[in-house]
C-alpha cells in the first residue's frame, strides 16, 4: 500500500498523464486525499471535456453502488476516457449489501479501460483488506494519507513546505508548527494568505506572525529561545503575556514544548557533531532549533537538562493537582522558569 512518502510519485505520475484505472484514497490526513483528487480533476480532462465526461457523486447520496458500476462501465462521450469520482466514501450507508464498499470489488478486479474511477475517503481510514487487495492486483493505486504526528513535524514540514516554491527559515517553520500543529490543510490555507501579500518568495517570522494572527515576540518558540540563551528579562515578559492570554497559549502545549526542548538538549550533548548542521543531521532539528541548541549546550550540561525534564514533569503534576491542590498557572510557570535557568 502506498504511504505518505509515495505521495510525490503519485502526484508526478498524474501530472505526467500516467493514470491508474482506480484510485482508492483514504486515511486520517485529508490533505493528501484532497490534493490527489484536485490533481486528477486538473489533469485527466480538459474544461470542455468535463462538461460531458466528468461525473462526481457523494457517499451519503448513493444507495446502490450498482448504479456507480454502470456509470463506470459506460463509454465516454467526448474524451478518450471519463473521470468518475465518489467523494466522501466514508459516508456510504450500509442499508444493504449494494450500498457497502465491498459491492465494488468485482469492478475493482476488472476495471474499465475507458474510466478513471476515484474513491475518496475524507479523513477516514478504510479497514477492508479484500477491497484494498482487489484494487492493487488490478493495477490500481491505493493510498493511505497518514496523519503526521506532532513529534515528526520538525522533520516533515521543511520538505512539505518546499512544494509551495517559497523559502521558509527555521524560525518561520517552527512558528507554523507551534501555532497550527499537524493540520496540513490549515497550514496550506494560511500559507496562501501569506503568498497574497508576499513580495518575492522568502517568508520571515514577521510575515507568519502578521498573517496567521499570532504574536511573533510572545510564543513558545520565543520562550524556548529565551531559555536557551538564558535571557531572564525576555522569559518574564513572555510569562506575563502567557498568563494574560491563556486561551492562545495553553499550559499543556507550553509544557510539552519545554519538555521536548530539554530532552533534545540531553540528546545533543551526546551528538558527535555539535555544530548547527551536525545537530540538524544527528538529532533531527530544524535550522532554527539547531541554532538555539548550540547556545543551550553552553548553558545547560546533560545533568542539568535531565534535572529540568524532571522539573517539568513535577510541574505538570502540581498544576493538575496530582500532589495536593492545583496551583495557579502563573505561580507554577514563574517558579518553573526560575528553576530551569538556575
Amino acid at each position: 500500500m502506498a504511504k505518505n512518502e509515495d505521495f510525490a510519485k503519485i502526484c508526478n505520475d498524474i501530472k505526467a498523464g500516467q493514470f491508474a484505472p482506480v484510485y482508492l484514497l483514504h486515511g486520517e490526513e485529508a490533505y493528501f486525499v484532497d490534493r490527489i483528487v484536485e490533481l486528477l480533476l486538473a489533469n485527466v480532462l480538459t474544461d470542455e471535456e468535463k462538461d460531458f465526461d466528468l461525473l462526481q457523486m457523494y457517499g451519503a447520496d448513493v444507495e446502490d453502488l450498482t448504479d456507480v458500476i454502470y456509470t463506470c462501465r459506460r463509454y465516454p462521450m467526448v474524451a478518450q476516457r471519463q473521470l468518475v469520482i465518489l467523494h466522501n466514501a466514508q459516508s456510504l450507508v450500509g442499508r444493504s449489501e449494494r450500498s457497502r464498499i465491498d459491492h465494488l470489488v468485482p469492478y475493482f478486479q476488472n476495471p474499465s479501460a475507458q474510466t478513471i474511477f476515484v474513491v475518496a475517503y475524507n479523513g477516514a481510514k478504510l479497514e477492508k483488506a479484500e477491497v484494498i487487495k482487489s484494487v492493487t492486483k488490478a493495477g490500481g493505486v491505493v493510498f493511505e494519507g497518514k496523519r503526521i504526528a506532532e513529534y515528526e513535524l520538525a522533520k516533515f514540514l521543511p520538505e512539505f513546505l518546499a512544494q509551495t516554491g517559497l523559502q521558509f527559515d527555521g524560525n518561520s517553520v517552527q512558528m507554523l508548527a507551534d501555532h497550527i500543529g499537524s493540520d496540513l490543510n490549515r497550514i496550506m490555507s494560511e500559507i496562501e494568505k501569506i503568498r497574497l501579500n508576499l513580495k518575492g518568495n522568502r517568508v520571515t517570522p514577521d510575515m507568519v506572525a502578521a498573517h496567521i494572527g499570532i504574536s511573533k515576540e510572545f510564543n513558545n518558540y520565543e520562550l524556548v529561545h529565551a531559555i536557551a540563551v538564558k535571557d531572564f528579562r525576555k522569559c518574564e515578559l513572555i510569562r506575563r503575556y502567557f498568563v494574560q492570554n491563556p486561551k492562545n497559549n495553553p499550559w499543556v502545549v507550553t509544557l510539552s514544548v519545554l519538555f521536548d526542548f530539554f530532552a533534545n538538549v540531553m540528546m545533543s550533548h551526546y551528538a558527535k557533531d555539535k555544530t548547527v548542521n551536525g545537530l540538524m543531521r544527528e538529532v533531527g532539528l530544524n535550522y532554527g532549533a539547531a541554532k538555539d541548541m548550540v547556545a543551550a549546550l553552553k548553558n545547560y550540561n546533560a545533568w542539568k537538562a535531565m534535572a529540568n525534564v524532571a522539573l517539568i514533569r513535577e510541574c505538570d503534576a502540581r498544576q493538575k493537582g496530582a500532589r495536593g491542590a492545583a496551583v495557579p498557572d502563573d505561580e507554577v510557570l514563574l517558579e518553573l522558569l526560575y528553576k530551569l535557568m538556575h
